[in-house]
C-alpha cells in the first residue's frame, strides 16, 4: 500500500451506526485484532486485551451493567470490549497507557474499513467496570471503550473536517485561544466558536436510514414539544395560501422535516437557515434519502460576526426558532432579523426554556458557580431567560406577543413526583389518574404558565 491509498482508506471510514444482521467470520476479526496488535505501545509492553462480545445474553449484560443502552450495542453482530493494564503507567505524565489503547484503537477501525466492515468506537460508556464484570474482567484491567464491529447497512456522508492550516503549525504553534470555551455562559463564546461547535457536534449524532438522528440522546422528533409546536405551526401555514415558512437555526432540522412532509407541497417555499455551511449539508444529506424538496432553499448566516438573515425584508409568512435564543448572551440582534423578514400579517412562533422553572440541576450549577459544559455537552452555551426578559427583547425588536403558552408547567412536575411516590407505595390506582391527569394538562395559558419548563411565544409585528 503507498501513501495515497493510505490516505483514501483513512479518508473513507465512517462511523457505522446500522449494522446487518450478517455475522462477522471469525478469521476476518482475527486479522482485525491483529492489526492492533501492530500498533506500537510505551515501552513495548503491549498491555492490551481485547474481549469480543457475540453471546446476545452478554451483551445486553453488557449494556446494562455499563449504562451504555445505545441501539446500535444490541444491533452491531460484535462488540469488541477494549481494556488495558495501566498499573505500571498510572502516573506517566502523557498518559501512555490511554494513548497506547487509542493507537490500537484506530488500528482497529481502519482494519475493519479494509475489510469492508463497519465500525463505531463508543467512549462514552458510563461505568466501565460494570463493563468489566460482565465480561469477568480483573480489577487490574481498565475498560476504555467499545468497538461495534459488522457489516454495515448504511452509507454515511462524510463530515466536514477543519482544514489542515487550521490544525498544523511549524516550530512555533499557533492557536492562542481553544475552539470552544470550557464556560456555558454564552457572553463568554463568539459568533463563530457556536456556529463551529454545532457543525461538529451536529455530524456526530449520525444519520439513520429513515432520516432519523442517531444519537445517545433519544431522538425528541415526537417529543411533546415538538408535537405543540409543529400543530401550531401547521395551523398558522393553513390559513394561508402558498404560504413562505422560516425555520431559525434549523440544525438537525425536526420541525423542518414534519412540515415538509405534512404540508411540503402547499408551501409556497421552506427556508432553512443556519449559521455553519457543514450544518446545511448535514440537513441536504438528512433530507436526500426522503426525495426531493424543490420548493426548499438552504439559507447561510450572512456575517460569520453576527446573525444575518440573507432574506428581503418582510419575506416570510410564518417562522419558527426552537430553544436556540438561549445560546445568545444578547437575543436582541436575532429577534431584529426575524422581525425584519416577518411580514406584515406574519407570525413568529418562538419557543425559549424558562429560568423560573424549578429545575434543580441548573440551580446547583448556579449556586456552586459551575459554569462549566457538564451535561450541556450536546447543547453549548447556555443562558436561562425570565419570562419578562423575552418580552422585553421582542418589544425592542419591534414584536408583539399576542399569546404566551407554558409547556410542561410547575404543577406536572409536582403530579409527576406524587405519580412516583404513589407506585412506590404501592397505590398504583392513584398513579394511574396523576398520569392521566398529567397527560391533559401539558400546555397551560394560565397563572402557572410563567412557571413552565418552556415558554411558546406567538409572536406579530407591532403595530408603528
Amino acid at each position: 500500500m503507498n501513501g495515497d491509498d493510505f490516505l483514501q482508506l483513512a479518508a473513507q471510514r465512517r462511523s457505522t451506526r446500522l449494522f446487518q444482521e450478517r455475522p462477522v467470520p471469525d478469521a476476518v476479526l482475527r486479522r482485525i485484532v491483529a492489526a492492533a496488535t501492530a500498533a506500537p505501545t510505551a515501552c513495548n509492553r503491549q498491555l492490551w486485551h481485547f474481549v469480543a462480545i457475540t453471546d446476545p445474553e452478554v451483551k445486553e449484560q453488557a449494556c446494562r451493567l455499563s449504562y451504555a443502552e445505545q441501539s446500535y450495542l444490541y444491533d452491531a453482530p460484535v462488540l469488541l470490549a477494549v481494556f488495558y493494564d495501566a498499573s505500571l503507567e498510572s502516573r506517566n505524565p502523557c498518559k501512555t497507557p490511554y494513548l497506547s489503547a487509542g493507537m490500537a484503537i484506530y488500528a482497529l477501525l481502519l482494519a475493519a474499513e479494509a475489510e469492508g466492515l463497519g465500525s463505531l468506537y463508543l467512549g462514552g460508556i458510563r461505568v466501565p467496570r460494570g463493563l468489566a464484570g460482565a465480561v469477568g474482567a480483573p480489577p487490574f484491567l481498565e475498560n476504555l471503550g467499545l468497538v461495534c464491529l459488522g457489516y454495515r447497512a448504511d452509507t454515511p456522508p462524510a463530515p466536514p473536517r477543519r482544514p489542515l492550516d487550521e490544525v498544523l503549525s511549524y516550530n512555533r504553534c499557533d492557536l492562542r485561544a481553544p475552539h470552544f470555551p470550557a464556560d456555558i455562559r454564552p457572553h463568554l463564546w463568539s459568533l463563530r466558536q457556536l456556529a463551529d461547535f454545532r457543525e461538529k457536534l451536529l455530524w456526530y449524532k449520525g444519520i439513520g436510514i429513515d432520516a432519523q438522528t442517531l444519537h445517545v440522546n433519544p431522538d425528541p422528533r415526537f417529543s411533546p414539544a415538538i408535537r405543540h409546536l409543529t400543530g401550531r405551526l401547521g395551523m398558522l401555514l393553513a390559513r394561508r395560501e402558498r404560504p413562505r415558512f422560516l425555520d431559525v437555526l434549523a440544525y438537525n432540522g425536526d420541525v423542518l422535516l414534519q412540515l415538509l412532509l405534512a404540508a411540503g407541497a402547499r408551501l409556497d417555499k421552506a427556508y432553512a437557515y443556519d449559521l455553519a455551511p457543514g450544518i446545511l449539508h448535514y440537513l441536504r444529506e438528512r433530507l436526500r434519502p426522503l426525495g426531493d424538496f424543490p420548493n426548499l432553499e438552504y439559507l447561510l448566516n450572512g456575517d460569520p460576526d453576527r446573525p444575518v438573515i440573507p432574506l428581503p425584508d418582510g419575506q416570510v409568512d410564518v417562522m419558527c426558532c426552537y430553544q436556540r435564543l438561549e445560546q445568545f448572551a444578547d437575543p436582541q440582534p436575532l429577534l431584529e432579523e426575524m422581525a425584519r423578514v416577518l411580514a406584515p400579517d406574519g407570525r413568529l412562533v418562538l419557543l425559549v426554556s424558562n429560568r423560573l422553572y424549578p429545575h434543580l440541576y441548573w440551580y446547583r450549577r448556579m449556586c456552586g458557580q459551575n459554569y462549566s459544559l457538564g451535561r450541556n455537552w450536546s447543547r453549548g452555551p447556555e443562558r436561562l431567560y425570565e419570562p419578562a426578559e423575552i418580552l422585553r427583547h421582542c418589544r425592542a425588536a419591534g414584536l408583539e406577543a399576542e399569546t404566551v403558552t407554558g409547556l410542561q408547567p410547575v404543577e406536572l412536575k409536582v403530579a409527576g413526583w406524587l405519580e412516583g411516590w404513589a407506585r412506590r407505595l404501592g397505590g398504583h390506582a392513584l398513579g394511574d389518574r396523576l398520569a392521566g391527569w398529567q397527560a391533559g394538562h401539558y400546555a397551560a395559558r394560565g397563572c402557572s404558565r410563567w412557571f413552565a419548563r418552556t415558554l411558546v411565544f406567538e409572536l406579530r409585528r407591532a403595530a408603528p
